[in-house]
């Protein structure tokens, strides 16, 4: 009887789930695998500490590069915008030439050589028509032409001029034997045969600079172009002649 009572609390034991062995509390659990090892970690970069008192703050010289670009440019545009406004102010106006007199000397051609021999001798009158500004001029040339092609050239003495001035200048060039082409010569043959007189032009290149008291503007490169200047020879045809009229507008560029 006792085996059977045994046995059939066992059973009673096993049907019934709340009877099982429970494990005592207050002691860590344990389990049947390892904890998983941690990751890996990256590897860290040496960093040298006196570096960062060695190398260059870039972003102050940037900084400073920059402003300086800019105070470079605000103190250009103020000059310009100076410059200008004084320019719609003053309202400057380029010089006025003219033709004067002139006359050629000694006008001789060679068609063996297509050489030419001559003097010549101009008067221009020149004229600044501003009221409120002054006008020197410096570095100057003069030439004379015949058909576009320069015969000769020579330096004139500069000068300067006041408000409404009007300044009279003479000068005289020459060539000897100088080479000037066959159809040069022939062309100047044939003016002076069958016109008796022989159409040059008259030039003169220079730097030029409009001042009044306070303001100038800078040098400016003028080029003044005479056409027309009608040479009549003597003795129809001969080796010497004079204007045969004042050239009273000339083309003055800059």
């Amino acid at each position: 009887m006792a085996t059977a009572a045994t046995s059939s609390q066992a059973q009673a034991q096993a049907q019934d789930p709340s009877q099982t062995d429970k494990s005592v509390t207050g002691y860590p659990v344990t389990y049947a695998y390892a904890a998983p090892p941690p990751p890996p970690q990256p590897p860290r970069s040496h960093v040298d500490p006196t570096s960062y008192y060695h190398q260059p703050d870039r972003r102050a010289g940037s900084t400073l590069l920059r402003r300086l670009i800019v105070m470079v440019l605000a103190f250009l545009t103020v000059m310009a915008l100076a410059s200008f406004i004084t320019w719609l102010v003053f309202r400057p106006q380029l010089p006025q030439f003219r033709v004067d007199s002139g006359s050629v000397s000694q006008l001789n051609t060679t068609e063996s050589t297509s050489s030419l021999s001559a003097t010549w001798q101009f008067t221009l009158t020149v004229k600044n028509p501003n009221e409120k500004l002054a006008i020197s001029y410096n570095s100057l040339q003069a030439s004379v032409a015949y058909a576009g092609l320069e015969l000769a050239t020579t330096q004139l003495a500069p000068f300067a001029q006041d408000k409404g001035n009007e300044t009279h200048v003479d000068f005289r060039l020459g060539a000897v034997d100088e080479y000037v082409g066959e159809s040069v010569v022939s062309r100047i043959e044939e003016d002076r045969k069958a016109r008796g007189l022989v159409d040059f032009s008259v030039g003169v290149y220079g730097w030029v600079r409009f001042k009044t008291g306070w303001w100038e503007m800078r040098w400016r490169l003028m080029k003044v172009s005479c056409e027309g200047v009608n040479i009549r020879l003597s003795n129809d045809g001969g080796f010497d002649g004079n204007l045969t009229g004042r050239v009273d507008r000339c083309l003055v560029a800059m």
